[in-house]
């Protein structure tokens, strides 16, 4: 008979302890009242049809762990919920099972563990190298504590489930948070590719209004001129000093069309790719636009392709991205002097123009910053980095693309490929 006092023992070394420190203290306190050789407990995989060992006690001591099929064993038997018993020559009723022949077993005793749902889930095995002699105080034991290991496994599996929809549910939350942050980022780039395309808009009517108001005194000025050199013509008033100042009104005239002229054509709008147009055309326009940012200041030097580079695409769009980097390129140039390389060619199936500059370059670290929508390195209110991101989309859309190469301190040169029109 199992006396009060070792259920006692037992209980009292069990108590306030979980998980597999609860198992491994019972197996040990277990094995050492049933004196068996190996007890274990495991729990069962029906679609494999094995058992895995969660606390196995071997000569008196823990041991690893270990997974074995129910095929032909003793515990095929538990699995039925039955209790087995073989007090001794059990290898005789269980030939296949290696395992008992390995372990030189006599004796097998074994006990089902019931959850909740009145499932087998495991079970509770003593194994005897000689001849099994307390078979009812082991039962007992095993019926007393059965219960009890069962409710273990089954908290440690809801713990173990839980755990695991938390981590499902954490990481389904970063994932929304970073679709959600992502989608944000889209939002802001084209709510403010929105804000620069109506700005632009805003600029092409305001543009053409003046056009039209400058033109018209454009044109008596231009009107005056042939008037006035008419009449010079016909006198003898005609002087030097009079061909310089002539000369000078004509010179007014025609950069002020210029000028007129590159507003619109960086103003032009529409979603249109249809248009032929000479790059070469679009870079003096730039210039033109652009003049007041040169002054003297900065030298332009130009080494154009000697005949026009024409390509298919939208005009407007294409002055917007020449436009952005030649400003770029002149900002970084905020010395008192500078060179602005401008250099054209054709190479294999592509139109490139080179926009270089002197200016302090980019450091290597941001080189790889700079296509992404907010990112800049220009001082608040100078610039909302969205000017290159904007212009690699739109030669993107072109079927093109952009090639930068920058020395910290030395400058930068951009590299803008456009599809040879054939």
């Amino acid at each position: 008979m199992i006396q009060g006092e070792l259920l006692s023992d037992i209980i009292e070394a069990v108590s306030n302890t979980y998980g597999n420190e609860f198992l491994n203290r019972l197996t040990l306190k277990l094995a050492s009242t049933i004196k068996a050789d190996y007890t274990f407990i495991a729990i069962f995989d029906k679609e494999k049809y094995e058992s895995q060992t969660i606390s196995l006690v071997a000569n008196g001591a823990i041991a690893e762990n270990m997974s074995y099929s129910l095929k032909d064993t003793p515990c095929a038997d538990v699995i039925d919920d039955s209790v087995c018993y073989y007090p001794n020559e059990v290898q005789k009723y269980f030939p296949d099972d290696q395992l008992l022949v390995e372990m030189k077993i006599e004796g097998y005793i074994g006990t089902p563990l019931i959850n909740s749902k009145k499932e087998v889930m495991g079970l509770i095995v003593g194994l005897y190298e000689t001849e099994i002699e307390n078979k009812d105080d082991i039962l007992t034991l095993f019926q007393i504590f059965s219960g009890r290991i069962a409710a273990e496994l089954e908290r440690s599996d809801y713990e173990l489930r839980l755990e695991k929809y938390n981590h499902e549910l954490e990481s389904l939350v970063d994932a929304r948070t970073r679709e959600l942050k992502q989608t944000l980022e889209e939002l802001k780039e084209r709510q403010n590719q929105l804000i620069e395309s109506e700005k632009m808009a805003s600029l092409g009517l305001l543009s053409a209004g003046i056009a039209h108001e400058i033109n018209n005194p454009l044109n008596f000025i231009l009107g005056g001129y042939f008037g006035v050199r008419e009449i010079l013509e016909g006198s003898n008033l005609v002087s030097e000093k009079t061909e310089l100042y002539l000369e000078a009104i004509k010179e007014g005239v025609d950069r002020t069309s210029k000028i007129v002229k590159g507003l619109n054509q960086f103003t032009r709008s529409g979603d249109s790719f249809d248009e032929h147009f000479d790059l070469h055309d679009i870079l003096e326009n730039c210039l033109t636009v652009l003049v007041h940012s040169l002054r003297d200041r900065i030298l332009v030097v130009k080494d154009y392709y000697p005949h026009p580079l024409i390509v298919k695409g939208n005009s407007g769009k294409i002055h917007q991205v020449f436009l952005n980097i030649l400003t770029n390129a002149i900002q970084a140039m905020d010395a008192d002097s500078g060179i602005l390389g401008l250099k054209s060619f054709l190479r294999n199936e592509f139109v490139v123009i080179e926009i270089s500059d002197t200016g302090g370059g980019i450091p290597e670290e941001f080189q790889n910053q700079i296509r992404n929508p907010f990112f800049t390195t220009k001082d608040p209110g100078k610039g909302v980095g969205l000017g290159l991101p904007i212009a690699y989309k739109i030669i993107e859309d072109h079927k093109g693309l952009i090639e930068m190469e920058s020395i910290w301190g030395k400058g930068s040169i951009f590299r803008i490929k456009l599809p040879i029109q054939k």
